[in-house]
C-alpha cells in the first residue's frame, strides 16, 4: 500500500513538473521589445490569445510609462501681474 501512495505521489509530482516547463512565457516589456518591428515578431510567435492580450497591455502600459516620465522644460508665458 505504501509503494503505491509513493508511486501515485511521484507520478503527481512529476506531471506538474512538465505541465509548468510547457508553458510559453509572455516576454518583458521593453523599449527593443515593444518597439513596431519587434511587437509584430513577439505577438506573432505567442500561441495562446490570453498571452498576447498580457504582451499589448504590458506593451501599452509601458508606452504609457515612458511617455509620462519623458518631458521637456517650458517656461511659463509672461503674466500680467
Amino acid at each position: 500500500m505504501d509503494i503505491k501512495v509513493v508511486q501515485l505521489t511521484a507520478a503527481m509530482a512529476m506531471a506538474a513538473i512538465l505541465a509548468g516547463c510547457s508553458e510559453e512565457k509572455v516576454p518583458e516589456p521593453t523599449a527593443d521589445n515593444c518597439a513596431p518591428q519587434m511587437y509584430e515578431q513577439n505577438l506573432a510567435s505567442l500561441s495562446k490569445e490570453a498571452n498576447r492580450n498580457e504582451f499589448i497591455a504590458n506593451c501599452k502600459s509601458f508606452l504609457a510609462a515612458k511617455k509620462m516620465t519623458e518631458w521637456t522644460f517650458e517656461k511659463s508665458p509672461e503674466g500680467k501681474y
